[in-house]
């Protein structure tokens, strides 16, 4: 079964209003298409490396803390976080 990542984000919102969260906190989509759809949910409490590579295409990775939360300057490959979107994208997961 396949479901848009639209319709995730929107039930996740209505379940855990951003509105909600502390005004430090970083909440939402961090990467992925929301017209795209998601056939499986990995979840996490951070999302390290190891847990990126077990999200494969059409997946979805729900990680408790943000992986973007404070001032970021660059996600550019060749930083660690960067890096970790970069894998997150190529491989066609969220």
């Amino acid at each position: 079964m396949s479901v848009r990542l639209a319709d995730i984000v929107d039930v996740l919102d209505e379940t855990y209003p951003p509105s909600l969260a502390s005004d430090w906190d970083a909440v939402g989509l961090v990467c992925g298409d929301p017209g795209d759809l998601i056939e499986s949910v990995t979840v996490a409490v951070d999302a390290t490396a190891e847990v990126v590579d077990t999200v494969g295409p059409g997946g979805l990775l729900l990680a408790h803390h943000p992986l973007l939360l404070r001032g970021v300057h660059s996600v550019a490959a060749d930083h660690p976080k960067g890096a970790l979107i970069h894998r997150l994208i190529r491989s066609g997961a969220a």
